[in-house]
């Protein structure tokens, strides 16, 4: 277990070069990953049971707690992220199977790695991990629902297989890995929680490595243009997670957290629909998200934690003068 451990740590701290890896491996030899396409539903799903492991009733108790925050949340990520999503296909002139690709990623809950960034932005992690929850519980309605307002005029959707399809992608899982947490207990889980860690990372990684095997020549066609879409795609989310979040008065490590929930998707969930219900190519702006999800929330994790240790500084010098000054009287 101490190796494991060991490796466990090791894909976390490296998780963003991993993923870079995967993709150059993926397009260089394709080969290595064509198994993945015809099992990413399969694949999701042990993610998704992986998540429901690692679940506790505090995440569903801050829901009631705090409310306000957890709505906050799920509202804003599921009104922004979509919309987005929906302008750049319109303001680009996007058309068919990419337009389809961006506003299905813009559909999407977000992913468990934003509760990773909000630890490394030393952010409300409690209440990261209640939105990513109630987020993706809530994604069965709200998935099929957005795809078919905004992608309609592209491709035929049907309302209620989508919405089956992401409950036994997500739902079923979930709800399975919550009853094994419940069965086996909280000390045994501890022990198995680093090796679910990797399965989970080898999960999502081969999902991607799946789409950029298959997908390798037209997203090099594409070039910089599928990238710089789904790069202001995510950057805008962040900033309209930013500044939504602000002017509603949220303290600062919550406005951290909610901005990275807002602003990172489910990427390997919009990859296990592509696979049953449209065509490859839909699934390049997922794949190319969940490269660059990775390095902006990296990046923007570090900041937020370099303001607040900023603040803290300046808290404690505070603190410190109002120590001072009384003794000097």
């Amino acid at each position: 277990m101490n190796i494991i451990g060991k490796v466990s740590r090791f894909v976390g701290a490296y998780l963003t070069y991993i993923v870079l890896a995967v993709v150059a491996w993926a397009y260089v030899m394709p080969g290595a990953f064509l198994w993945a396409v015809p099992n990413t539903v399969l694949l999701l799903g042990v993610v998704m049971f992986g998540m429901g492991m690692t679940l506790h009733a505090s995440d569903f108790k801050l829901v009631f707690q705090r409310p306000k925050e957890v709505l906050i949340g799920c509202t804003a990520h599921y009104v922004i992220m979509p919309l987005i999503a929906y302008g750049l296909v319109m303001a680009f002139g996007l058309s068919g199977e990419l337009a389809v690709g961006m506003i299905l990623l813009g559909s999407c809950p977000s992913g468990t790695a934003s509760n990773v960034m909000s630890f490394l932005a030393k952010g409300d992690v409690p209440l990261a991990v209640s939105i990513t929850t109630v987020s993706t519980l809530l994604a069965p309605v709200m998935m099929p629902f957005i795809v078919w307002a905004l992608a309609g005029q592209w491709v035929e959707v049907s309302f209620i297989a989508m919405a089956m399809t992401v409950m036994k992608v997500i739902l079923l899982p979930l709800v399975l890995g919550l009853a094994v947490h419940r069965i086996i207990g909280e000390a045994y889980l501890v022990q198995f929680s680093k090796v679910l860690v990797l399965i989970s990372a080898f999960a999502v990684l081969t999902i991607v490595g799946g789409v950029i095997a298959i997908n390798g020549a037209k997203i090099v066609e594409l070039g910089a243009f599928v990238v710089v879409m789904v790069l202001l795609h995510n950057l805008l989310g962040f900033i309209f997670g930013y500044v939504v979040t602000g002017k509603l008065g949220l303290g600062k490590r919550q406005q951290h957290s909610v901005t990275l929930e807002v602003g990172m998707q489910n990427d390997a969930l919009a990859i296990s629909l592509v696979s049953v219900f449209f065509t490859p190519a839909v699934a390049i702006p997922a794949a190319v998200g969940a490269a660059i999800h990775q390095v902006t929330g990296s990046i923007l994790a570090g900041i937020f934690a370099r303001h607040m240790d900023k603040k803290e500084e300046q808290m404690a010098k505070a603190h410190v003068r109002e120590q001072v000054v009384p003794g000097q009287h």
